[in-house]
């Protein structure tokens, strides 16, 4: 099929782009030295105004360097902004002290990140260069090889690297049309870009933006453009001496459940008091990555992230809140703007089973019926019949609920009903805060009247 004229009006302008940037270098001479930055030293995620992180360090390099910023570097750090928002949003919404002030919720609320994502991608505050992505027909080639063999920047043990290929590609098509005087800093502190760009004479790579800034003001007969990054693996170091962000990616690209309780033992031993920011990364990458999500209920795992939780709950996502509730079986203690409850996954399920097993197991009540309104006392009365069949896996009828929940006469069908699902129900009775219990009653109660009358004529 042939492209759409939209599609080559695309190429033609990718192609203008890299022609501008690669005159733009060649026209330096030989005494230009060039700097890219990679996500992790240029993030910024509280920021809506300026895009990049480490101001001072990066201002300093931009005074004495070309200064570039890959594409795909620039997306992921809107994308992080773009998350940190939402959390910041839901803070605000879910604050009951704001509430009570002339504060304006709905202004608030109202608020899109749309509305401030052009000011921060088009923020110059800090001088440098986009470096584009890689033409579809250069890189791709590259970095499907690179992904089914495993290769640097892709892990050794799965295809997980997308982004950093991306990245690399990009870094790679622009060196193809520099000159080879042209001397390259790359900035990252990736182990497995690192690794990819460690036997290349024109290229150092440095972890720490300090050190660029050190080279800078070297004399120029002292200058050694070499690789020394290290390239050890974080899983060897000793835990006082490993930095709590390079643990962190590690736990990001943890591949076994194993790496993931090693590096778990690290963070909890670290001598280093983690930042909010770096515990608010550690939730995310908890979700992100399933080798950690999976075995979150382990105690190892549990103890250490769940305080984490607890303590940065409030500045969540409600979609993170909700799997780290279930995640640690937590009641949801939220409430919508009418002041109505949130009830998680598990605390759902455990109402919808209890329900169905008496809506399935009744035939119908008498007209005359009444349902038992009060919560304690269904709580009560649950309790006493779960304790007098401790050692049964379930009941033989239904009327053992009915009798509790409705006064009047009931027709029921036979059928057992499993233990554990009346044992759920009152668990979610006795965590229940008053709102919430007063909501699951409510919800009960629409139930049973759903129940069929028998009215005798």
């Amino acid at each position: 099929m042939a492209p759409s004229a939209l599609q080559q009006l695309k190429t033609i302008f990718d192609a203008w782009q890299w022609i501008v940037l690669f005159k733009k270098v060649a026209n330096k001479g030989e005494a230009i030295v060039i700097v890219i930055v990679d996500t992790n030293l240029a993030r910024n995620e509280n920021s809506y105004s300026e895009l990049l992180g480490n101001r001072k360090q990066l201002q300093a390099i931009a005074a004495s360097n070309e200064l570039y910023i890959p594409e795909v570097v620039i997306d992921e750090i809107v994308a992080q902004k773009r998350l940190s928002f939402l959390r910041e949003q839901a803070q605000i919404n879910r604050s009951g002290i704001l509430k009570l002030t002339s504060f304006s919720m709905k202004e608030a609320e109202s608020l899109t990140f749309e509305q401030v994502e052009e000011e921060i991608r088009s923020d110059r505050s800090i001088q440098f260069k986009v470096l584009p992505q890689a033409p579809v027909e250069y890189a791709f080639s590259r970095i499907y090889k690179w992904a089914i063999n495993h290769e640097p920047p892709f892990e050794e043990k799965s295809d997980k690297g997308f982004k950093d290929a991306c990245i690399v590609a990009s870094i790679d098509h622009f060196l193809e049309q520099c000159s080879n005087e042209t001397r390259v800093i790359i900035c990252t502190d990736d182990k497995r870009m690192i690794e990819y760009f460690k036997d290349r004479n024109n290229i150092t790579v440095e972890g720490d933006l300090k050190n660029v800034i050190k080279l800078n003001n070297r004399p120029k007969d002292e200058e050694k453009f070499e690789i020394t990054p290290d390239t050890s693996d974080v899983d060897t170091k000793n835990a006082t001496d490993a930095d709590v962000n390079d643990l962190i990616e590690a736990l990001a690209n943890s591949l076994s459940f194993a790496e993931t309780h090693s590096i778990i033992s690290k963070l909890s031993s670290s001598p280093h008091v983690t930042t909010d920011q770096q515990e608010l990364r550690i939730l995310s990458v908890a979700l992100e990555n399933q080798q950690v999500e999976w075995i979150l209920k382990d105690d190892d795992i549990s103890d250490y992230i769940k305080p984490i939780f607890l303590r940065h709950k409030d500045d969540l996502i409600d979609s993170e809140y909700t799997r780290y509730l279930d995640a640690f079986d937590l009641p949801d203690e939220r409430e919508d703007e009418r002041e109505s409850p949130f009830f998680t996954t598990k605390e759902k399920q455990a109402f919808r089973n209890f329900i169905n097993e008496i809506s399935q197991h009744t035939v119908y009540k008498s007209h005359l019926s009444t349902f038992e309104l009060d919560a304690d006392t269904i709580r009560t009365r649950l309790h006493n019949l779960l304790e007098s069949h401790l050692l049964d896996s379930s009941l033989a009828n239904v009327k053992y609920l009915t009798d509790i929940l409705i006064n009047g006469a009931v027709e029921t069908k036979p059928g057992s009903i499993s233990i554990n699902t009346i044992s759920d129900f009152v668990n979610l009775l006795d965590n229940a805060s008053p709102r919430k219990r007063e909501a699951i009653m409510a919800n009960l109660i629409s139930h049973l009247e759903d129940i069929e009358d028998d009215i005798p004529f």
